[in-house]
């Protein structure tokens, strides 16, 4: 059972993001969220204060063809092509490859957390943020965003959904109370929105994909596990 105590509840909250729980424990709160709302405000809490720890990471610098990989998966989506692979994403030397220098990848979204050296957003201001999952901290997508264009969902291989299940994708602005919705999405296809229909669009802004209902969550917040997160650094500024 999820504790009474304020104290073992937030405990519980923050193993339950940072993916310590036992299978049991991690599904005692996935059954309690949709209806304890002060213990969703915890996981909240903890989503927040944890994520910040990536800028605890040393900058490593990338290769130029690290970001030309990067750039050639984002024109091939603008195309109109597909980020995923045609073959499941855990077989064949290409995803190895890429996750080698994904990795980089990610080692520099990091680095632009460190830095703090961001101008305030303008027209044309790319973000780019890499979602994990919070327990294997695998890559799963990466969200690219420009202020006044188009916000791209891109997956990095396909996510597996069970059956009457489906992907409900959520942003939360750092001084949100809880996520807003941006709707179900595919878990093998690029998916793209209009940045106007964000609520905000800002650096160190929460994205997460959750596992839903199949017709999302009947409630407006994530019922589901939380399957990736991640925050938006600022990519590059015109």
């Amino acid at each position: 059972m999820i504790p009474a105590d304020p104290l073992e509840r937030a405990a519980t909250a923050a193993e339950y993001v940072i993916g310590t729980l036992s299978v049991a424990e991690h599904d005692e709160v996935v059954q309690a969220l949709p209806r304890d709302a002060g213990l969703q405000q915890d996981v909240y809490f903890w989503q927040d204060k944890l994520l910040a720890m990536t800028r605890m990471l040393a900058p490593v610098e990338p290769s130029p063809a690290v970001w030309s990989r990067i750039e050639l998966s984002l024109n091939q989506a603008k195309a109109g092509g597909s980020a995923a692979p045609s073959q499941p994403w855990w077989e064949g030397l290409t995803f190895w490859r890429f996750g080698a220098a994904f990795a980089s990848v990610l080692a520099v979204v990091f680095a632009l957390q460190l830095t703090g050296k961001v101008e305030a957003p303008v027209p044309g201001t790319r973000y780019l943020a890499v979602l994990q999952s919070p327990d294997k901290q695998d890559a799963g997508w990466i969200v690219e965003a420009s202020v006044g264009g188009k916000l791209r969902l891109i997956p990095l291989g396909t996510t597996t959904v069970a059956p009457q299940k489906a992907l409900q994708f959520w942003t939360k602005a750092k001084d949100a109370s809880a996520p807003t919705s941006l709707g179900l999405v595919p878990p093998d296809r690029v998916t793209e929105i209009d940045v106007a229909n964000l609520p905000v669009l800002e650096r160190e802004q929460l994205f997460e994909l959750t596992l839903e209902p199949e017709t999302g969550s009947p409630i407006g917040r994530p019922t589901g596990p939380i399957l990736y997160l991640g925050r938006t650094v600022v990519a590059s500024a015109r």
